[in-house]
């Protein structure tokens, strides 16, 4: 039985992906240990003695502590466990490195020495890091359990995620311009209240518009059952992609496990993975997402069959089960 230690992100999203992966060692017969990286000991990895070492994008390197820091690659090379990045982030973009740019090359310089194994979420990013090999994220679909049911839905149009960049701004704006209240936004307060300054700043929204759009926010949503429930009662549940060219990021899946109806960007791996407009919808631009928010809310039953179906495709083909057997794998070859 291989163990597996799982280092956690300072990172809400990078905690779900992580807690996704935990499962999926499991589901295959490994051992696993999880610690959050800031709480993490040298005498933790001593005691374990794990034969894989997991990490969000730079995973380790992100500690302030030097001598673990020291401890896991001097560990690494005496005592052959591979070090495990998995990146749902672009590899060198900010959100991945976090105020420190210089780790992307520090990064690059490390594999090189160390027996490291990178993963990437989207596979236009493979040539950015060496070696490194595609591994769509997936979804843990017991921890987004929601129980199916025909009711009236508490949300109509639901936004979940930073409501920032002129890209998300925009077209946030737009639903503001076009359905008013009918939007709910859930996100970090201060994200929300920056985003406030944003709109009026950039002129994306009038004084009174302004007005609707604070009404907009509903709260921050800390566990996958919060968020289960608001996609599971969301007419429509929207997912503006902010990072990648074509790999799907994690709301993609999420929504879809819990049972939720879902318009999303129209990228290339939506077409590989899912029936457009069977298991899920896309839009194209602005005008497009318009049209098809105001098409779907007339026909919630319409909405309702193409979420199960969605559902029915996510816990099929794309579980961590799955994805941790293909990265074991990989480490294999």
């Amino acid at each position: 039985m291989q163990k597996i230690l799982i280092t956690l992100p300072n990172s809400i999203a990078g905690t779900l992906i992580m807690k996704g992966f935990k499962q999926g060692f499991k589901s295959n017969s490994c051992y696993v240990l999880e610690k959050d990286l800031r709480e993490l000991k040298k005498e933790d990895i001593e005691r374990f003695k794990p034969d894989i070492i997991l990490g969000y994008d730079y995973g380790f390197l992100f500690s302030d502590n030097e001598e673990i820091k020291s401890f896991i690659k001097d560990y690494s090379k005496n005592n052959a466990t591979k070090l495990v990045h998995y990146f749902a982030d672009e590899p060198n973009g900010r959100y991945a490195y976090v105020k420190k740019p210089e780790l992307f090359e520090e990064y690059l310089a490390y594999s090189k020495e160390y027996n490291v194994f990178s993963f990437v979420w989207d596979e236009d990013f493979v040539c950015d890091l060496p070696d490194s090999k595609f591994l769509p994220l997936a979804v843990n679909q017991k921890a987004y359990h929601t129980v199916f049911e025909y009711k009236e839905k508490d949300y109509d149009i639901t936004f979940v995620g930073r409501p920032l960049t002129e890209k998300r701004q925009k077209i946030l704006a737009a639903l503001i311009k076009t359905f008013g209240k009918k939007l709910s936004i859930f996100s970090y307060e201060n994200h929300f209240l920056q985003s406030i300054d944003d709109m009026k700043n950039k002129q994306f929204l009038s004084d009174e518009e302004l007005e609707v759009y604070k009404s907009a926010y509903k709260g921050f949503l800390k566990t996958e059952k919060d968020l289960a429930h608001v996609y599971s009662n969301s007419k429509v549940n929207l997912n503006i992609t902010l990072q990648g060219k074509s790999g799907l990021n994690y709301r993609v899946f999420e929504v879809l496990a819990s049972r939720g109806f879902l318009i999303t960007d129209d990228l290339s791996d939506i077409h590989k993975n899912f029936v457009v407009s069977k298991e899920l919808e896309v839009y194209k631009d602005v005008a497009d997402l318009i049209d098809k928010i105001k098409f779907y809310l007339k026909n919630p039953l319409i909405a309702e069959k193409i979420a199960l179906l969605g559902f029915s495709n996510v816990i099929k083909s794309h579980s961590y089960t799955a994805r941790v057997k293909k990265l074991l794998d990989e480490l294999k070859k």
